[in-house]
């Protein structure tokens, strides 16, 4: 057996223990042969987990890169990188010791999917929904064993996911029913699930919630470890926010400028607090975003902007298990494996239970100058296109990773790409896209801020509202994100400032030819991605630009 040939077999075995291990990301990327099951939380799998993925370390170092071809030695990079990421998440920070989401959010998100992706029969479907159904009371066993002094935010948000599942537990049934009568073991396993989530809920109340004083932020040496391991970016802590500051202070002079172009007599944030009271009505939400995806498909491909893949992108509500992270708008991707390639973009619908206020407040955040620019990020030219295009990547093992880096950067870098290419018609677009950026790099200024300078979350929420304009709701929804997600939030200004550097160094590229470049490796680190690109230009005979 060749190295080539050793190299396909260890991948391969190794991949088989991933799934195994986690049968829900199995489900997320398209692989059913265990959606019957949900992931094992139990510490003695955690155990089994951690010795199986040292055990695949030193395999993978010892095989190292001799005879594997070029695209093999960034799969070997990207696996030998997974297996850190994951040991670090086991074994160093452990947050599946703190934090609720692991035994809620994710396990009904895998729920969800087999509800609403057509892989299979419906009734095929069901039946693997049931079973992880009555899996649910003992994953959150697990949870009471695990569980140990999280950060009260943390502790927060699991309440507010864990009304979210028992909500979506109470639609599940009536949803199912317009395809097929429900079983009365689905309909068993829904009634002790409802109960199991009620309990976890008086438990995440009323216990957890008084020993929940954990740390807010992870730490420096830790947040290094996210830049070097899971975004394998060549930056300091130190660099990254001096980054983040650069580009905060050259937006907030473009803002300046651009709302005298408007109106000289008032400010960028008078101008968009006004701006926001013109929005859709409640009921037209969803056909606003659905009719603003077309004209966004037809203009990227009239202006021939990067290759469009055969693909779908449907405009739904957002899961009620998801809201509390997702109180806007979010992508989730088709699994890279799946035959059919309908996207989704989920649009968090308002509160209609919520003060009257308060659901204005909703409304503004989809006002008829900002939806247009979310729904670009989101779909087209965004993560819709980027992440079905990666799902095309010729590596079977290159489809199983998805880098928040890469995904999101492209995402920002786009918003910008459709002012460049002319698309918002309005000042008032391009005033509240320059504001999303603004927002972006304070992103990378206040989330490090927490987790590395102890800057606490009144002081960071205070920033967003005192210099990016963002409502208090808002600003509080934004900061317990930092806490639930580190490293996630500052991925969108510093992915964008690599693919804008990427686009200077390939600059003799035509626009076009750069971006299907950029998107052919995956959605994989930039280093790895930027070597990619070099040797596929090295040995062209693409027709450059004087």
């Amino acid at each position: 057996m060749n190295q080539p040939e050793r190299f396909e077999q260890l991948a391969t075995a190794y991949f088989e223990s991933s799934y195994r291990a986690s049968p829900t990301s199995a489900t997320d990327l398209g692989i059913h042969e265990y959606d019957h099951l949900l992931d094992d939380m139990s510490q003695a799998a955690i155990r089994t987990r951690i010795a199986e993925l040292k055990t695949f370390r030193k395999k993978f170092r010892a095989h190292g890169t001799r005879g594997l071809q070029n695209g093999a030695t960034t799969d070997l990079a990207l696996i030998q990188n997974d297996i850190e990421v994951e040991l670090w998440f086991l074994d160093d920070t452990r947050d599946w010791e703190t934090d609720p989401s692991y035994y809620v959010a994710d396990p009904f998100f895998s729920i969800f999917l087999l509800a609403s992706r057509d892989f299979a029969p419906i009734d095929e479907r069901v039946e693997n929904l049931t079973a992880r159904l009555e899996q649910v009371p003992d994953l959150l066993s697990a949870a009471r064993a695990n569980l140990k002094n999280p950060p009260h935010i943390l502790t927060e948000i699991g309440i507010e996911e864990t009304f979210g599942a028992i909500e979506f537990c109470e639609t599940l049934i009536p949803q199912l029913a317009q395809e097929l009568k429900p079983t009365q073991k689905l309909q068993r396993a829904v009634k002790n699930t409802r109960s199991a989530l009620r309990a976890f809920l008086v438990y995440l109340q009323d216990d957890l919630t008084l020993t929940s004083t954990g740390k807010l932020g992870i730490g420096s040496k830790q947040y290094a470890k996210i830049l070097r391991n899971e975004h394998m970016l060549p930056y300091t802590i130190a660099q990254v926010v001096a980054m983040g500051e650069r580009v905060f202070q050259a937006t907030e002079r473009e803002l300046a400028a651009w709302a005298k172009r408007i109106d000289k007599t008032k400010s960028w944030r008078e101008i968009i607090a006004k701006a926001r009271t013109e929005f859709p009505a409640r009921h037209r939400l969803l056909p606003a975003y659905r009719h603003e995806v077309k004209r966004l498909r037809e203009f990227v491909r009239e202006r021939d902007l990067v290759t469009l893949p055969p693909e779908d992108c449907q405009v739904v509500e957002t899961p009620p298990f998801d809201r509390a992270l997702n109180s806007f708008a979010a992508y989730i991707a088709p699994g890279p494996f799946e035959k059919n390639q309908r996207g989704q973009f989920w649009v968090t619908p308002i509160d209609t239970t919520a003060p009257r206020a308060q659901q204005i407040e909703q409304l503004e955040a989809h006002c008829n100058y900002l939806y247009p620019v979310t729904a670009a990020h989101e779909a087209y030219p965004g993560h819709h296109v980027q992440l079905v295009r990666a799902n095309q990547v010729g590596s079977r093992w290159r489809k199983h990773f998805s880098s928040s880096i890469f995904a999101e950067g492209w995402a920002l870098y786009c918003e910008e790409l459709m002012n460049q290419a002319g698309y918002y018609s309005d000042p008032r677009m391009r005033l509240f896209q320059l504001q999303d950026r603004l927002w972006r790099a304070a992103r990378v200024i206040t989330e490090i801020g927490i987790h590395c300078y102890d800057s606490s979350m009144d002081d960071a929420a205070r920033f967003l509202v005192d210099k990016v304009g963002l409502s208090r709701a808002a600003a509080r929804a934004e900061t317990r994100r930092y806490i639930a997600e580190p490293g996630q939030p500052m991925s969108y200004l510093i992915g964008e400032l690599e693919v804008e550097r990427l686009r200077k160094k390939f600059k003799r590229l035509p626009l076009k030819k750069f971006h299907d470049l950029l998107l052919d490796s995956g959605t994989i680190p930039f280093v790895l991605v930027e070597r990619e690109m070099e040797l596929k230009v090295e040995g062209s005979t693409f027709n450059f630009q004087p």
